[in-house]
């Protein structure tokens, strides 16, 4: 696929119009379509492969965009609107009779588009749609989703070393060949980040209406489904937010650098939801989340190993097993700071002279005891 006919082949798949005209086989359109691609055979291509890719999914599949949803209200507006105008200039004495039937007719066509959304796309939500995000274009594709159900924060290690701290009630969804091409998580409810560096590969974080673009540092972000608003309150570094709707958001999403809204340590970002506005705020600590993590600095000093486990365990919401006899008298003088808790685990058994296994939720550390 030549690069004109694949930008026009992404551009009819995320179009209202053109979707409403394959999906609902609209018989109104097909002049527009035909006009559209005569004469031009990369046009006529493009339209032919894009109906075919629509018409290729399975309603399970399938999720049905924003602009969709907007264009079948308008369309169903559209049609009230103008039987309202055919009922005013109706003979005076049907002219009650005639504004309440079109009236009933608005509403049922309102309904209608309603119903045929819920009935065609029943399970879709914002964070299924944020989904989207995670394909890679390729063939064989595993999309990886792990939620907290009960605990009060759950340890989720991604691919690339990243560290997530998902609180209760909350989920987050990843490819699985995370990090390969490119980073990408979507969340629905609250987690806190610490991302691994990688200024070649940034890393993102779809909540919402909300994207958040880092190269690694540490952040929270609050974004919980039915919330009035996206928060994201950054603890260490640096990291940019812009909204998916954003007229830049394909740049900002390509780009390698940070641009867009900038937050830095101690700021937030407040995306109000029903005024789709975004606000930078200044703030004291990044207790956004109210969980430890977010206040700790993980710097010890002569630190005996017993309370440096029982902080990451605190911290992380993990058990870390070890021989607390043997060692009983080791001790640790580092500052972790917002590095993942892989890279962390890394650092304190180079110290130790120890080894350290991931399994889930569960640290095991083999060490040696500590001399002096």
């Amino acid at each position: 696929m030549n690069h004109r006919r694949n930008a026009l082949f992404q551009d009819l798949i995320k179009n209202p119009v053109f979707i409403a005209w394959v999906l609902e086989d609209s018989s109104e359109l097909d002049q527009y379509w035909k006009n559209w691609s005569s004469g031009d055979i990369t046009r006529k291509e493009a339209l032919e492969q894009a109906r075919f890719s629509l018409l290729s999914f399975t309603d399970e599949t399938l999720r049905i965009t924003d602009e969709h949803i907007a264009y079948k209200v308008s369309q169903s507006l559209e049609i009230a609107k103008r039987r309202e105008n055919a009922a005013r200039i109706s003979k005076s004495e049907f002219s009650w009779l005639k504004h309440s039937r079109a009236m009933a007719a608005s509403i049922f066509v309102l309904l209608a588009a309603g119903l045929f959304i819920y009935i065609k796309y029943p399970n879709r939500t914002i964070f299924t749609e944020n989904q989207q995000q995670l394909s890679f274009n390729q063939k064989e594709e595993v999309i990886i989703e792990i939620a907290n159900e009960n605990k009060e924060v759950k340890y989720v290690q991604l691919p690339d070393g990243s560290s997530v701290v998902l609180r209760k009630n909350s989920r987050i969804s990843y490819n699985k060949n995370f990090g390969q091409i490119k980073r990408v998580v979507v969340l629905s409810g609250e987690a806190f980040f610490e991302v691994t560096k990688d200024p070649e590969i940034p890393f993102f974080v779809y909540a919402n209406e909300l994207v958040t673009k880092v190269l690694g540092t540490s952040f929270s972000i609050k974004a919980d489904e039915n919330g009035k608003n996206v928060l994201v309150a950054v603890k260490t570094g640096k990291v940019s937010v812009f909204t998916k709707t954003d007229q830049h958001a394909r740049e900002y999403e390509s780009g390698k650098k940070l641009s867009a809204l900038l937050l830095t340590c101690n700021q937030q970002a407040t995306f109000e939801r029903h005024i789709s506005r975004l606000v930078r705020s200044t703030i004291t600590g990044s207790m956004l989340l109210k969980i430890p993590i977010e206040n700790q600095k993980f710097t010890y000093n002569a630190t005996p190993v017993s309370e440096v486990f029982a902080s990451l365990e605190k911290a992380y919401g993990i058990d870390i097993d070890y021989n607390e006899q043997i060692m009983s008298r080791c001790s640790i003088t580092a500052t972790l700071g917002d590095e993942p808790l892989d890279n962390k685990l890394k650092w304190i058994c180079a110290i130790l002279e120890a080894n350290y296994q991931i399994s889930e939720n569960k640290v095991s550390i083999t060490g040696n005891s500590c001399q002096y």
